[in-house]
């Protein structure tokens, strides 16, 4: 008897302590993606300590980031250069910049780069800058009614492209013929802008000649690929980073990376062999090839790195120099403001690359007591590793003893990236191979700035950071056997993922409140 009532005692211990352990569980609160942290965006400044001349360029080179750009050479409503109220610079409705081309995804670089300040990731805009201020309506996507429409143009604007969701680009996965595009096809065009000549003449820039391209059709056919903006803060600090800093930092986590299956790459110039590392797959050496390759393809303003344009339609590049945006050698204000400013000679997107390069890096809050918790989970090198986030997401690395510009000398700074290509898996895979980035290969993002981004992924199909952390694994072995769809093999962050899926709620919450603290 005495036996029984001990084994009941023990039993009802037992069952005790396993209510006091689900209910714990249970009160523990779904983790959750609080949103875009509040507060001043800590970002847009210049480098501290830069010289007084790099501060004056820094300044004018701010100002060709908010620049509007107008269609034909001698039709701006400004005189070329003249500069912004920075205040006002997300509310420019007046072209003080020519080259704009015939296809185009934005007008001006900073409708694609300013959230949370200039420089940024994409955000929302005003899309009624036109009219007084009261009369404003909520900001959204700017691809949604803003530049769709500018200066009479008449673009349909795709399904895609949503009011409230991100800007994107569109690239194509194949040609018609089958075989793979990649490329860069721009949304939007000059049909119907006022723009496009200076003396009234009938327009020939019409539908005829330039007619839209059906995304809709590929679209629905599975052909489209997106990119969403990524942003410009500290870019020069990443761009000065040695290549044998990159791999010291890669080749000092080796074992760990092993025992978890991340391998990682970098990417390459076919040119000079050094490692490439801006874009989504790392695809640009230089922020300076970025720059003008941005000019040419997203605005399509010609340059002296792309002096082609994308579309050479002649009813409506008939008007037009090309190369569009080059040096500076007018001996009057006539098209250039200040013609004897030296730093008004110096082509626009050159001048946006001088702003990338003295542009500081985004600063975090202070950490909350979860998110110290978070940062020690998320990992913090090869021995405080975590679960091992930071083996792809590198926190530090260190710019050069020397440099010509004395405020990039000697940063420890913390991006958050190995600045490599991996391996993701079919999940996130787009089908698309730049250099050695193969179509489920991407750059670790830089997380740096990550509290304040809208939205998440190369394709900005989330704006929850837990939907995005997950949508890093894929499994191995998912493939088509209909010999047309690729075969992408795991995710390379599939074992780091099982680790973090298996973490407490709160545990979880906190690396999420480290994240939004960046």
């Amino acid at each position: 008897m005495k036996h029984v009532k001990k084994y009941r005692s023990v039993r009802a211990c037992v069952a005790l302590m396993l209510f006091a352990v689900a209910t714990a569980t249970f009160a523990q609160k779904q983790a959750k993606d609080p949103g875009v942290r509040p507060g001043p965006p800590g970002a847009g400044a210049p480098l501290p300590n830069l010289s007084p001349i790099e501060q004056f360029m820094f300044d004018e080179g701010f100002q060709r980031t908010v620049q509007l750009e107008g269609v034909c050479d001698d039709c701006t409503d400004l005189t070329l250069g003249a500069h912004t109220d920075p205040s006002q610079a997300n509310l420019v409705t007046k072209t003080n910049s020519s080259g704009l081309g015939v296809r185009f995804n934005g007008d001006q670089c900073s409708a694609c780069h300013n959230q949370p300040a200039v420089g940024g990731s994409g955000g929302f805009l005003v899309p009624n800058p036109q009219d007084p201020p009261l009369q404003y309506r909520a900001p959204e996507n700017p691809m949604f009614h803003l530049m769709p429409t500018r200066k009479g143009a008449t673009n349909p604007v795709p399904s895609f492209i949503e009011q409230y969701g991100p800007i994107r680009e569109v690239r194509f996965a194949k040609k018609p013929d089958g075989t793979p595009d990649g490329g860069v096809h721009q949304l939007f065009t000059i049909v119907g802008r006022s723009d496009i000549f200076p003396d009234g003449q009938p327009g020939s820039c019409t539908t005829a000649a330039l007619p839209p391209t059906d995304f809709e059709s590929q679209f629905r056919k599975g052909n489209l690929r997106f990119r969403i903006p990524l942003q410009l803060f500290g870019l020069g600090i990443l761009d000065g980073i040695q290549d044998r800093e990159i791999l010291a930092r890669h080749e000092a986590s080796a074992a760990l990376r092993q025992s978890l299956g991340i391998t990682g790459i970098p990417n390459r110039s076919g040119n000079d062999g050094t490692i490439t590392r801006f874009g989504w797959k790392a695809q640009n050496k230089s922020i300076m090839i970025f720059a003008g390759e941005a000019y040419n393809v997203e605005m399509g303003v010609t340059n002296d790195l792309f002096p082609q344009a994308t579309d050479e339609s002649p009813g409506c590049t008939a008007d037009k120099s090309e190369p569009n945006d080059i040096f500076r050698n007018d001996d009057t204000d006539v098209r250039n403001q200040a013609f004897n400013n030296p730093l008004h000679e110096l082509p626009d997107w050159q001048m946006f690359a001088l702003f990338m390069r003295f542009l500081d890096a985004p600063q975090p809050v202070a950490l909350s007591s979860s998110a110290q918790r978070g940062q020690q989970l998320f990992g913090t090198d090869p021995s405080n590793p975590g679960i091992g986030c930071f083996a792809c997401h590198s926190p530090t690395m260190v710019t050069p003893a020397r440099s010509e510009t004395a405020a990039l000398q000697s940063l420890t700074v913390h991006p958050f990236t190995d600045l490599l290509i991996h391996h993701m898996g079919k999940g996130l895979a787009d089908d698309i191979t730049q250099g050695a980035a193969t179509g489920d290969m991407f750059r670790s993002t830089p997380l740096w700035g990550v509290g304040q981004r809208r939205f998440f992924l190369h394709d900005g199909r989330t704006d929850d950071l837990l939907k995005a952390i997950r949508a890093h694994q894929s499994p191995g072995g998912d493939c088509d056997n209909d010999g047309h769809s690729p075969c992408y093999g795991p995710s390379e962050a599939n074992f780091v993922i099982q680790r973090f899926n298996t973490l407490s709620e709160n545990d979880k919450q906190a690396i999420v409140d480290f994240l939004r603290s960046l």
